[in-house]
């Protein structure tokens, strides 16, 4: 047998592979022997019809499939042999073959792609980190919603929630339901600004579409189109607003701290360590994106069609081509970030000790609000798994990276300029 390659691309190779005919055809003749024991001719006992007959009757169909099969064995024996690395399995491209003579086979590969950093010292990293104070102002908030309470109102206000009786005619019929509705314009098919002023007891008499109705009843069945226009009877039951408690002294009371600055000094306190273990990782993200920037590489792109593909199969279809861009963008990042780890962690000179494992689990718990033993407790069947401990040595990897590294403000792009009918910037 011999085998012959070609590279495409970086990460596509082409495989020839001869197969000398006398080979060929005693595996042809072992196949054949063993399709006719399963195969049913007209007149004869199965498996008793003669080999001729069968290849006359089936001959096509048999000499497809023992191509099929014949190329799996051969091609397996060619990756033994001659270690090919490959991702999906190999594309058969072309088959040459008749009785008699050599089987010429043809088939394509992805392999992974080869990594190269031409500097991993004394780079310059664009990185925002992710600021305490801001945290923290996000956390209050956060606390003052969690803390909105819903007091009955006479006269709706923007963003109040009504309880609408609403009233219609349907196939010539009556036909009311309870709904729950909102003052203003911000929730589409919810909300209407008529409603702002409203006092209970008030109607309102308002064309809706098909579609809204359904929505708001939660009955999809109506005999309504989407599009129709239906002349309804809104009448207001009640009123809710949800009052949020305003950020200051007071609301800092009612949270047992003695004024906001102290409960915002608490909070930071408290959060600390969170937002500098998240700002870690965020660095690490990062500096793949620096490495991957300055040593581009060419991701296997059928492969990567593939896992999007695989991916999308548990979608609703009518979602699908929505939904494609974001997934080929996730798994393109999740493929390079691991191509550019591998390749950093063959090169490694890094040699985990138990130490370096207990920082490790520290660090992962922090981000979870966890104890380390918490986490130890938690994820203990992962934690003496080999991809918990690659995950281990990325993180020392990428640590010694950001400490030779400098983390630079990003530059945001600059908005194209105004010009004038003269082609002057104004």
């Amino acid at each position: 047998m011999q085998v012959e390659f070609k590279d495409l691309n970086a990460v596509t190779r082409e495989i020839s592979i001869t197969v000398e005919a006398e080979r060929v055809e005693k595996a042809y003749q072992k196949y054949l022997a063993k399709a006719a024991r399963d195969v049913e001719v007209p007149g004869f006992r199965k498996g008793k019809a003669p080999l001729q007959m069968l290849e006359r009757l089936h001959g096509e169909r048999i000499k497809d499939y023992f191509e099929k099969d014949f190329i799996d064995e051969v091609f397996d024996e060619a990756a033994k042999e001659h270690e090919i690395h490959y991702l999906l399995f190999p594309e058969v491209k072309e088959v040459a073959w008749e009785r008699g003579n050599d089987m010429q086979i043809t088939l394509e590969i992805e392999h992974e792609p080869a990594v190269e950093f031409k500097q991993l010292e004394g780079l310059q990293v664009p990185f925002k980190p992710t600021l305490l104070d801001e945290q923290v102002e996000l956390f209050v908030e956060n606390l003052a919603k969690e803390h909105t309470t819903a007091q009955d109102a006479d006269v709706a206000e923007k963003d109040d929630q009504l309880d609408i009786e609403l009233a219609m005619e349907l196939n010539g019929s009556p036909y009311t339901n309870n709904v729950t509705m909102y003052a203003g314009d911000d929730l589409t098919q919810r909300s209407l600004p008529e409603f702002i002023g409203a006092k209970t007891g008030d109607t309102i008499q308002k064309e809706l579409s098909g579609a809204m109705i359904k929505l708001l009843t939660m009955e999809r069945d109506l005999p309504l189109g989407d599009e129709d226009e239906i002349p309804c009877k809104l009448q207001v039951n009640s009123i809710l607003r949800f009052v949020t408690p305003e950020i200051n002294d007071d609301f800092a009371k009612d949270m047992d701290y003695e004024t906001l600055t102290e409960m915002k000094a608490r909070i930071a306190e408290d959060l600390r360590p969170k937002v500098e273990h998240s700002n870690i990782e965020r660095q690490h993200g990062a500096i793949i994106g620096k490495l991957y920037q300055d040593n581009p590489f060419q991701p296997p792109a059928k492969t990567l069609q593939y896992i999007v593909e695989q991916q999308l199969q548990n979608i609703d279809p009518k979602y699908r081509e929505l939904l494609r861009q974001y997934y080929f963008q996730q798994t393109m990042q999740e493929m390079v970030s691991m191509y550019i780890l591998k390749s950093l962690n063959k090169a490694s000179q890094i040699e985990l000790n138990e130490e370096m494992i207990s920082e490790y689990i520290e660090h992962l718990a922090i981000q979870e609000d966890k104890t380390p033993a918490a986490y130890r407790e938690a994820y203990s069947d992962e934690l003496d798994k080999e991809e918990f401990r690659d995950a281990a040595l990325n993180y020392y990897i990428l640590r010694d990276i950001a400490l030779k590294s400098e983390f630079t403000e990003p530059v945001e792009e600059a908005e194209p300029s105004e010009t004038n009918s003269n082609g002057e910037e104004e």
